[in-house]
Parts: C-alpha cells; structure tokens; sequence
C-alpha cells in the first residue's frame, strides 16, 4: 500500500513540473511563439503522464485519499516557482502549505 503513496507523490511533482514547461512555454508572448515553443509539449507531455497515473491510483486507492492527497501539487509547485522561476515566496505561501501538509497528515490517517 505504501508504495501507492510513493506513486502519488511522484504523480505530483510530475504535475507541478508540467504547469512549469506551460509557464516556460509562454515567454514568447504570441499564441503563434507559444505554439512553436518546446516547453508547451513537454508542459502536456508530464500532464498526460500525470493523469495517467492518477487514473491507475483512482483504480488502486480510495476517491477520498487519491484526490485531496493531489494537492500535494501545491507544495510542490510553490518549491519550483521559487528555484526555478525566483518567485518570492512570503509568510502566507508558507502558511498556506503548513496548513495543506496538516491537511495531507490528517486524510492519510
């Protein structure tokens, strides 16, 4: 069983990774730059896979876990948004997360 978990964990850094390329993807600034840009099909390329694996844990766990345990992509997203794009991340951000990891600790028991 814990190896589902471990599934959705990578499930969601692999969603967050994908709402990055889309963000990458839109540097150009033009619909015609956005569509020739390289990240936008990597962006849905790791959104595919994203729910992909979201549908096969659907299958394997509970609707009630699978589900809110997905806004792990949150955290994930907030970590890369500041690596990677500099983003500032201030006192609500964090207690935002501090309230979803409670949240996350609370279903999964």
């Amino acid at each position: 069983m814990i190896i589902y978990y471990v599934i959705l964990i990578i499930m969601t850094l692999i969603a967050s990774f994908a709402s990055f390329f889309l963000k990458k993807s839109t540097n150009g600034g033009t619909v015609i730059n956005i569509i020739k840009n390289k990240h936008l099909y990597i962006g849905g390329f790791l959104y595919v896979i994203a729910a992909l694996f979201n549908i096969w844990l659907l299958q394997k766990m509970s609707y009630f876990v699978v589900v809110p345990l997905g806004s792990i992509c949150y955290i994930w997203t907030m970590v890369i948004a500041g690596i990677f794009l500099k983003e500032k991340i201030g006192i609500g951000k964090i207690i935002g997360v501090l309230l979803i990891i409670s949240g996350v600790v609370c279903i999964s028991f």
